[in-house]
């Protein structure tokens, strides 16, 4: 939800930047055969379809919370504990592999962890045991987190050793469900299970990082934005996406790719 977010926030600046130039190709491009017609497709899926799309996936989030309430209230435990028959189905699926003889190239091709991992993701919200806004929401999240990269961790091992990984992902699931039907949320895994969860990568938080301070810088020249307020938001973007980094933080990796974009897009600042 929130790459679908920005990368629309990218785009509508990216666009606004270059209104101006979009217009005189635009003016050149009525020439081309059937090019109106497509441009009003064009315009049709990007605007109704590309908006419907964002709202739907800003409303999703209260909205699982909406459903979660109304089942439970309405007495309909099934929904609270669907996802521990998607953890069965996993666990069924390990067990193939173990008891499997000869090829096992179905059988592994069939152990995917989709549908766990997302119940995993979703079990603070599906189980009911905490309020929508509480704090307690945070640390769930980083829990879970955990889990799904032990989860993917064990799931990776199946390349190496099927029979020991499909146990080791077997044992995992069966725990996660126990946990869950018990309402340990905070703790659907044992510490010794747990894996770190996977960070934007340098390069990845690179490209972002420059991309929006080029947005940033762009958007503020078109439409006369003091350059102080630019370099403000670029900071504050830089900080964000480098608030996590391991070598120092902002105050180490992240002030010094703040240096280099600022110096890259705003020379005199």
């Amino acid at each position: 939800m929130l790459w679908a977010v920005f990368a629309y926030v990218c785009l509508r600046g990216i666009a606004g930047a270059f209104a101006g130039d979009l217009r005189r190709a635009d003016e050149l491009a009525e020439r081309v055969p059937y090019y109106s017609d497509s441009k009003v497709l064009v315009e049709w899926a990007l605007g109704d379809i590309g908006a419907g799309g964002v709202a739907l996936l800003l409303a999703a989030y209260p909205l699982r919370f909406v459903v979660a309430s109304a089942a439970r209230v309405c007495g309909a435990g099934g929904f609270t504990f669907e996802r521990v028959s998607v953890w069965s189905d996993l666990i069924g699926q390990c067990a193939d592999v173990v008891r499997s003889s000869g090829s096992r190239d179905h059988r592994l091709s069939s152990v995917s962890l989709r549908l766990p991992v997302m119940r995993v993701r979703g079990a603070r919200i599906a189980r009911g045991t905490v309020p929508a806004f509480s704090r307690r929401n945070r640390l769930l999240r980083a829990h879970a987190a955990q889990v799904v990269e032990a989860l993917r961790g064990a799931h990776a091992g199946l390349d190496r050793d099927p029979d020991k990984a499909a146990r080791d992902l077997g044992r995992l699931a069966l725990t996660i469900s126990e946990r869950y039907a018990l309402g340990r949320l905070g703790a659907l895994l044992d510490e010794g299970d747990l894996e770190p969860p996977r960070r934007m990568s340098d390069a990845l938080r690179l490209s972002v990082a420059a991309v929006l301070v080029a947005v940033i810088a762009i958007v503020s020249a078109r439409h006369g934005v003091p350059e102080p307020a630019a370099i403000a938001a670029s900071v504050v973007v830089v900080a964000m996406l480098y608030r996590s980094a391991t070598a120092g933080g902002v105050a180490g990796v992240g002030l010094a790719v703040a240096e280099i974009l600022l110096n890259a897009f705003f020379p005199g600042g």
